[in-house]
């Protein structure tokens, strides 16, 4: 997942209209807009010392070279332009800020924190953050395929294949960002691995890269929103195959009382099935690469929800423009009541959309559309997105599945306890 260093940009003026008054710097923010456009009404905006323009007429240039043109005239200048098309009409917002992020601004989290305080993210901090995510998900992964206290080289030997196919699909996720980013111009910090050190759990919170820079126009956008999950896709499902082609392992009892089976996506089971005998569903926990392929792509899944911030409504805004607004409200409609019907981490998926925010911030170019290369591959991601997810895709129980030739899971012998016979007083006459 990526985040914004930036705070999001407004789709409507920010700024209060003010008076007209003759001050050189809005003379020549005018005379920078004319420069590209047929401006039809100009209108000051103010707010405190903070002060605006919006024009609204017709471009005389294709929009990019408009944004480059206005990029390059208005940063001296400490302003940055937001083009958008409203019907037949063109509008151009001035706002005082360039696209940078400001590095000495306060608020933020340890990491954000880091990040402004170096100038840009320590290479020691992501090695150490590396690090203990390795050794805090093979030690979750083998608490959740062992359910015992392990050594060392047990420990690794259970979990270490799981963690290490596991944090590969998220490494080379976030990989794939960073490079579309660096691609681009945009300013971006390796990626941030979290630990999550808790028995039960994966043993991470996955990854986050943030993006210092604005990503500016939509094909930026797009390629930074869907290299991500295509790229962990593209070593996913390899592995996927890799771990149901290796032998199976036996199990012990957390991973058979918490799991019935997971839900098998339709590409999964396409792939998978041909390959193993009997439901796929549960021949997946046998296999521990396999089983953490399968989370990689149920990552990939959630990452795809086309909302707000995550890599999915990046993509769908760089698709569908302010469409994307209201399909993010209709997705997080359906994942609560996905939640209250099939599985209840999806609530938890929608609350966090509706925190990082629904209405993705459009671009500074947001009329130049998408070629007709990216549309294809945008459509074709969004037939892969339906091909992965699944509406309950952990089928829990409450009694365990013991795996053949697993060792006997403990229980406690029911004790014996006698039924008292009815008292008959006739028999003490």
């Amino acid at each position: 997942m990526s985040l914004y260093e930036l705070p999001p940009a407004t789709p409507e003026p920010a700024l209060p209209p003010a008076a007209p008054e003759s001050d050189p710097q809005m003379t020549a923010l005018q005379e920078a807009v004319r420069a590209v456009m047929a401006v039809e009404t100009a209108e000051q905006l103010a707010s405190g010392d903070q002060h605006g323009l919006l024009c609204r007429g017709q471009l005389v240039l294709p929009a990019a070279e408009a944004a480059l043109y206005l990029e390059e005239r208005l940063t001296p200048l400490g302003y940055s332009a937001f083009l958008q098309r409203q019907g037949n009409a063109d509008t151009v917002l001035l706002v005082p800020g360039i696209a940078d992020a400001d590095q000495a601004a306060p608020g933020g989290g340890p990491l954000r924190r880091a990040v402004r305080a170096s100038g840009r993210s320590p290479l020691w901090l992501h090695i150490a953050l590396l690090l203990a995510t390795i050794a805090s998900t093979v030690y979750a992964a083998s608490f959740l395929l062992n359910g015992a206290d392990l050594g060392l080289a047990e420990a690794l030997a259970a979990g270490g294949p799981f963690a290490l196919t596991l944090l590969l699909i998220l490494g080379v996720h976030e990989m794939g960002h960073y490079l579309a980013a660096r691609r681009h111009g945009v300013k971006v910090t390796l990626p941030f691995f979290i630990p999550l050190p808790i028995p039960g759990s994966l043993g991470t919170l996955g990854a986050v890269i943030f993006i210092r820079s604005a990503l500016k126009t939509r094909r930026a956008l797009f390629d930074v929103g869907i290299s991500g999950p295509l790229a962990g896709l593209v070593v996913a499902l390899p592995l996927f195959v890799i771990g149901l082609l290796l032998p199976p392992i036996a199990f012990g009892a957390p991973i058979n009382l918490i799991f019935r089976g997971v839900g098998v996506p339709p590409l999964l089971e396409a792939i998978g099935s041909p390959l193993v005998e009997g439901s796929l569903s549960r021949v997946i926990l046998l296999h521990p690469v396999a089983l953490a392929a399968w989370f990689g792509v149920l990552l990939t899944a959630l990452n795809l929800l086309p909302l707000g911030q995550f890599d999915g409504g990046h993509v769908a805004y760089a698709l569908f423009g302010r469409w994307a607004w209201p399909l993010a409200y209709l997705v997080l409609g359906v994942l609560a009541l996905a939640g209250f019907f099939f599985w209840p981490t999806w609530l938890v998926w929608a609350v966090l959309a509706s925190l990082t925010g629904l209405r993705h911030p459009p671009p500074h170019d947001d009329i130049t559309p998408l070629d007709i290369r990216r549309r294809v591959l945008g459509w074709v991601t969004i037939i892969i997105f339906l091909l992965i997810i699944v509406p309950r895709p952990i089928i829990s129980r409450q009694t365990p599945v013991v795996a053949p030739n697993a060792p006997p899971i403990p229980t406690l012998a029911v004790p014996h306890i006698p039924t008292p016979t009815p008292f008959d007083p006739g028999a003490y006459k």
